[in-house]
């Protein structure tokens, strides 16, 4: 049956009266509050949103929304109203305290993002000098190095030789992080303290570590390979997360279907009855995201040489465009329902204009033939591609061959587009580069990159992906 919760309800003109009558004067009561129910602050030239969030025990979006801000940019020297109902004075200098004991033992000089803000060419300035970036990697966690991080540390090293060639000078710190019995003892000015950008650590738990002193410092720290660290992007504001959701991955998946009207599109959703359910209910969610309306076809495995019948007679429609997902990711229910759409849409005498989407893990089962996914046009979203016949592409590995006789990996490709990509912002945007990451978007060797603020508060996740077509030519489309 169509899902009848897509359904969007118009209001009336009278409802929507009644809501904002409400609204108003709910605005009414809160908006003359006793002025001792605040506290002044002055913004000091060490602290950011997040750490007068903790001295006042309050939350950052309590803060943004009482001093109507529209991001967490503070200025040296701003006046800023705090809620006091949390505050405890013994919790805040304890607070001040812990963040002063890494500030004491750097100069002003480095950090002084605060003051440059009010400037507002800080946001633009291009960058002039040496760039100082670290790369924290985990590469003897095991008895010899980690072939996958030497591998992100060779395409790392690639990206900054391109940006040096092209006038830009780099200054690599590398920190193994198996040389360190805490993590956390990588959090102080002795080895972050002068960083324009840091890459790593791997792990989300290892992030989590030193996340803190780069909050309070205004460092970037990309997270490279971890898509738990998406779980850190609420409080952290200074955490760019660099692989794309799951979540991200499905919802472009489902926009690329470009629904238009119930009158052109038909949308269905073909599943394993009583199996895979958590990837359909992904699948649905990721739908009622998009408010697009669809169909449901459930079938077992055993029956899959009888469902040419129902699915002619009751879902698919030889009127319109039918987009057609397959949310299973099991491989023999997948091949099964693959093979069958597939038939339909080169039946002899009527066939249908059929579409196919499916998860990433489809593309890894030997037991369904690339023929099926070009006649039905099989759409996925990627987070990582590699399109050989790339010419950048090509000359990446042609390099890699010459430098490290050997052939470059997936670790080694996003190696380089972090680099190349993150260098790239620093050097056309300056130090302020993160403060316009959501308009610095690039099509790299591997993955793209597009982000945007997980939260007001937040810091930045990217939702670009690879999306790739099976075309009947034997070829794929990248985009």
């Amino acid at each position: 049956p169509i899902d009848e919760s897509l359904a969007i309800s118009d209001q009336t003109a009278e409802d929507q009266q009644k809501v904002n009558d409400s609204d108003k004067a709910q605005q009414e009561e809160v908006s003359t509050p006793d002025v001792e129910d605040f506290l002044s602050h002055r913004v000091k030239w060490y602290e950011s949103i997040y750490i007068i969030a903790r001295k006042y025990n309050i939350t950052q979006e309590s803060i943004l929304k009482t001093n109507n801000l529209k991001s967490g940019i503070l200025k040296t020297g701003q006046i800023l109203k705090i809620p006091k109902a949390n505050y405890n004075d013994a919790v805040g200098k304890m607070v001040e305290d812990e963040f002063l004991g890494n500030a004491d033992d750097v100069s002003d000089e480095v950090f002084n993002q605060e003051e440059a803000v009010e400037n507002d060419e800080f946001l633009i300035t291009p960058f002039s000098g040496k760039a100082k970036i670290a790369l924290i990697l985990p590469f003897k966690s095991t008895s010899k190095p980690s072939s996958n991080y030497l591998d992100f540390y060779s395409g790392f090293l690639l990206a900054i030789n391109k940006i040096k060639a092209e006038g830009t000078d780099v200054d690599l710190t590398v920190y193994d992080l198996s040389n360190f019995k805490y993590t956390s003892e990588l959090a102080s000015a002795k080895y972050l303290g002068d960083i324009d950008f840091v890459v790593g650590p791997v792990m989300s738990n290892d992030i989590e570590a030193v996340m803190d002193f780069c909050n309070t410092y205004h460092i970037p720290l990309i997270s490279p390979m971890d898509q738990d660290a998406h779980s850190l992007l609420a409080e952290n504001p200074y955490l760019i997360q660099a692989p794309v959701s799951s979540e991200m991955q499905l919802d472009n998946l489902i926009k690329s279907i470009g629904f238009r009207s119930n009158s052109q599109d038909n949308v269905v959703v073909i599943r394993e009855t009583g199996s895979d359910a958590s990837y359909f209910n992904s699948v649905e969610a990721a739908l009622q995201r998009a408010a697009i309306p669809y169909k449901i076809f459930s079938y077992g495995i055993l029956s899959g040489r009888q469902i040419d019948a129902p699915l002619r007679n009751a879902y698919l429609d030889l009127t319109k465009h039918n987009h057609v997902i397959i949310a299973s990711e099991k491989e023999a229910f997948a091949s099964d329902a693959v093979r069958n759409i597939s038939l339909l849409a080169i039946d002899s005498e009527n066939p249908y204009q059929i579409t196919g989407y499916g998860s990433n893990r489809l593309r890894s089962f030997e037991t369904i033939e690339i023929e099926s996914y070009q006649n039905i046009s099989m759409h996925f979203s990627l987070g990582y591609y590699v399109d050989y016949s790339n010419t950048d592409v090509k000359d990446f590995v042609l390099k890699y061959r010459a430098l490290f006789r050997t052939e470059p990996a997936a670790y080694a490709f996003q190696g380089y587009d972090l680099a190349y990509y993150f260098l790239n912002a620093l050097r056309n945007y300056g130090k302020g580069f993160y403060n316009n990451l959501g308009g610095i978007d690039m099509q790299l060797l591997q993955s793209n990159m597009q982000f945007e603020k997980a939260s007001l508060w937040g810091g930045f996740q990217n939702k670009a992906t690879k999306d790739i077509i099976y075309r009947n030519d034997y070829s794929i489309f990248c985009r």
